[in-house]
């Protein structure tokens, strides 16, 4: 990453974390956001935004992202909480959930896209974080690493819509097995396909 606006917070040692979700475009599942705070001056290889990256490579960096983190924290908003308060509403909060989830306190956090709302912590938002900063890469990578694990979990749970494949991404694979299938338990009902597929099957 040439141009990481971290090394610039770590010369006026502002401890500070990077923010990211993943999941915010899926049929099902939850939204998943993950939180890294990373040691003054780190560089690690190739990390960068997570949908840049191939599998192997984001289970590599995820391992070398956790060894070399300060602190670092998981948190989600499910299919349920995505239908109560809508996908903007659940990925802000599954953000603001991981940064309060750190071991370490920081005094700054970066996010990706918007700054969060109603968080305790002065919060900036970075459009095109992911690959601007490292910090917010380095967020993105475990939760994209997280929340696949997830998926292909639930794809034992709910055989059918090849769930280890797309993760719940509306591919074409995954439309098909909705038509013939119907929406699983994990199906966002408040999602367009989802939505008119249940209108027309009452």
């Amino acid at each position: 990453m040439r141009n990481n606006l971290d090394r610039e917070l770590w010369q006026s040692s502002t401890l500070f974390c990077g923010v990211d979700e993943v999941g915010r475009g899926a049929l099902a599942g939850p939204v998943v956001a993950a939180a890294v705070i990373l040691p003054p001056h780190t560089e690690i290889d190739g990390a960068d935004d997570s949908k840049k990256l191939t599998p192997n490579r984001r289970l590599e960096l995820e391992v070398e992202i956790k060894r070399r983190a300060l602190a670092w924290s998981v948190s989600g908003a499910n299919h349920r909480y995505i239908e109560l308060h809508n996908i903007a509403n659940a990925a802000f909060h599954a953000m603001r959930t991981a940064v309060g989830r750190l071991s370490i306190q920081p005094a700054l956090v970066l996010a990706d896209g918007f700054a969060i709302p109603d968080i305790d912590i002065p919060c900036q938002g970075i459009i095109g974080g992911d690959g601007k900063s490292l910090s917010i890469a380095c967020a993105s990578i475990i939760a994209k690493v997280f929340r696949d694990r997830l998926m292909t979990k639930m794809a034992d749970c709910y055989p059918g819509y090849s769930f280890e494949r797309h993760v719940g991404y509306g591919t074409a694979e995954h439309l098909r097995a909705l038509r013939e299938l119907g929406p699983s338990p994990i199906h966002r009902r408040t999602y367009a396909p989802i939505r008119e597929l249940t209108a027309a099957n009452p």
